[in-house]
């Protein structure tokens, strides 16, 4: 009874060094430093789409871009996410066909082209990229984004969290930064944003 009672106050203990740790990368940067941070997003990006093909930003161009950083393991922030991006582009009707909305992992061992497809049927209209470590790096970094695999839990070492910073960017028909929205934004908002960009167009300039 006592180590079952041990084990339950150890996963206790390492999810609250888990939240401590996101909470810290958010509180990092100032909101100063975050919008001249912002101002260096470049949005580019060399990746693997869901069916396997090698997908670089310019393959998006002429669409609004949704862009979001995450893992299909992750337990709550990521699906709060994709589901506002689901109701979201629901909300935009036609206009949906105008953006390109994507999930990208930060955690390429084992979000596999195959598992992205499974894990994002349940989210239309939301493709899931990923790449080998160094590539999946480097996007993150044009996009300011932190994430941090930890130790596994336990003796499976497949079982692991991977704490990461969490936004939605919308980027404008050429990939550049048009704003970043909080990840606990609600869907009304997103799409009304999104349509502050379809149109009218000069809004991007």
């Amino acid at each position: 009874m006592s180590v079952i009672k041990e084990r339950h106050e150890d996963k206790e203990a390492t999810e609250m060094r888990r939240f401590l740790l996101i909470l810290l990368m958010f509180m990092a940067v100032s909101p100063a430093a975050r919008a001249q941070e912002d101002n260096k997003v470049s949005g580019r990006f060399l990746l693997t789409d869901m069916s396997g093909r090698t997908v670089t930003d310019e393959m998006y161009r002429g669409k609004i871009r949704l862009v979001t950083f995450g893992y299909t393991f992750c337990p709550d922030i990521c699906p709060t996410i994709l589901n506002t991006l689901s109701a979201a582009l629901e909300q935009l009707g036609p206009d949906r066909a105008k953006v390109a909305t994507l999930f990208i992992s930060v955690d390429p061992e084992r979000d596999t082209p195959a598992h992205l497809k499974e894990y994002l049927n349940a989210f239309p209209d939301i493709t899931g990229l990923s790449g080998t470590p160094e590539q999946v790096a480097a996007a993150a970094r044009n996009f300011k984004v932190r994430y941090e695999r930890q130790k596994p839990e336990g003796d499976d070492p497949k079982v692991y969290a991977v704490d990461h910073s969490a936004s939605i960017f919308i980027m404008d028909r050429e990939g550049n930064f048009l704003a970043r929205m909080p990840h606990m934004s609600a869907p009304d908002r997103v799409a009304d944003r999104v349509r502050t960009y379809l149109s009218p167009r000069k809004a991007e300039e």
